[in-house]
């Protein structure tokens, strides 16, 4: 099979499960926005961003490496899952101290044993989602990720329509669908318990597992410094109606992210792949173009879109969220280039501590722009500091691998898609309905710019299928 068509392939794969589980995600905003008051959905996001740190300490990242590791031609799928299960009965033992922690906090006391449940099962959930991709069964992973998201919204509407639990039946929805996932991964994924004991535990392969793994826990932590931060920060300093407002405002962007967790998914096999051919640094460029100029332009549909969107998807209450996705969105398409560039050198390689100090020089400025810009310009202000961090990410990533990847960043092409990113968020704070009118010349612009591109790309999808 080809490059680009194995390429085209597994992204085709992995968009089944990612876009069919952000498009009920999407969905389910008009639920919680309903049923929720903003204080009330300010404090359910507060906490389930909590859940997405904790889950990966209690289980010390082992998602990252029963993926990674699975993938090499010579794996003992056995004796990493043998490795994976002792990692998680440990950390689930020990992730019991989460109860007594929470009581320390007001906005999660009470919510403690309800928190420590959603944050084991997501997380366990996880790795053997992970499993699947690393067994290389990407239509598996999807099916996955789509019952998973199905079942939560499944379970939202019992338990936060029909038995009107509030924010706890938010959060059982979670654990619920989550343990039903798993057990849909021990079945597909022919996971036999018996072979598992027999093979016994690899203490060797089990410090290589957790090398790899345990260097993503504060990469993880930085991470969510830049993708949830934030949100705390803004809770704290502003009130949760804000924070539940500024999470809505994260929605729209998620649109973009969902291209950029597609991509990455199917990309990382092709990397891993291509990392001994001879024309690995082409092939890489070629494709690192196409990926910055397709998503300016899916960016930029969604701006056009923004506005008319948010009138009709959330309550009124909601609407002024629009204002910080713009800005949001211009982060993510930063976000997506570097982690191209991560899946390219660091996930290849192995290299976790690349990733993490690509997370530090990120993370440190997000939290130093959030005390500084918050404070004196409300919820904009955390979203601009988010954004400025992805940026730095990036271009950190870049820099740090100019020796052995020699990504061309500054063609005129992908200059051009940087300009009219930047250009098409502030051209959505000019007054309607000018800003529409401007945001789809500049749209037209675009598809001028890069028809030839565009339509090589539309070709090859359309053969793909």
């Amino acid at each position: 099979m080809g490059r680009i068509k194995y390429l085209m392939k597994n992204t085709f794969l992995f968009a089944l499960g990612s876009l069919g589980s952000r498009i009920v995600v999407f969905l389910l905003v008009p639920l919680y926005t309903g049923v929720l008051l903003p204080e009330e959905y300010g404090i359910v996001d507060l906490l389930y961003t909590v859940c997405t740190i904790l889950g990966p300490l209690i289980t010390l990242n082992i998602s990252e490496a029963i993926m990674r590791f699975c993938l090499d031609k010579d794996s003992n799928h056995n004796k990493i899952l043998n490795n994976t299960f002792l990692v998680i009965i440990a950390g689930s033992l020990i992730g019991i101290l989460i109860i007594p922690i929470t009581r320390i906090f007001a906005v999660s006391d009470g919510y403690g044993l309800i928190l420590y449940f959603c944050s084991l099962f997501i997380a366990v959930a996880q790795v053997f989602l992970y499993y699947l991709r690393g067994i290389e069964k990407p239509l598996l992973y999807s099916i996955g990720c789509i019952i998973q998201t199905t079942l939560i919204a499944i379970f939202s509407i019992i338990f936060l329509v029909v038995l009107e639990w509030g924010i706890r039946g938010y959060f059982r929805a979670y654990i619920c669908a989550n343990i039903i996932t798993c057990i849909y991964c021990f079945l597909v994924g022919k996971i036999n318990f018996i072979s598992i004991i027999r093979v016994g535990m690899d203490k060797n392969l089990l410090r290589q597992m957790l090398t790899y793994s345990i260097a993503f826990i504060p990469n993880t932590f930085m991470w969510w410094i830049m993708n949830a931060s934030d949100r705390v920060m803004v809770s704290a300093m502003i009130g949760t109606a804000a924070n539940g407002i500024y999470s809505v405002s994260y929605k729209i962007p998620g649109l973009v992210s969902v291209c950029n967790t597609i991509f990455n998914q199917a990309w990382s096999y092709s990397a891993i792949k291509e990392s001994d051919s001879n024309d690995r640094v082409e092939y890489t460029n070629r494709v690192f173009e196409i990926l910055a100029i397709f998503s300016a332009t899916v960016s930029i549909i969604i701006l056009i879109l923004l506005k008319p969107a948010m009138k009709v998807y959330v309550q009124a209450t909601y609407y002024s969220a629009w204002k910080y996705s713009p800005i949001l969105l211009l982060g993510n398409y930063f976000l997506i280039l570097g982690s191209f560039v991560g899946s390219t050198t660091y996930t290849v390689d192995k290299n976790s501590v690349g990733m993490l100090k690509s997370g530090i020089v990120g993370a440190i400025p997000n939290i130093i722009l959030n005390a500084i810009l918050i404070p004196i310009m409300g919820i904009i202000g955390a979203a601009m500091a988010t954004c400025f961090s992805y940026f730095l990410v990036t271009a950190y990533r870049i820099y740090d691998t100019r020796y052995s990847l020699a990504l061309k960043w500054n063609t005129r092409k992908i200059n051009l898609a940087h300009v009219l990113m930047i250009i098409g968020t502030l051209l959505c704070y000019v007054p309607e309905p000018f800003s529409e009118i401007l945001l789809i010349i500049l749209l037209l612009i675009v598809f001028c710019c890069y028809k030839k591109e565009l339509f090589n790309l539309l070709e090859k999808f359309i053969k793909r299928k």
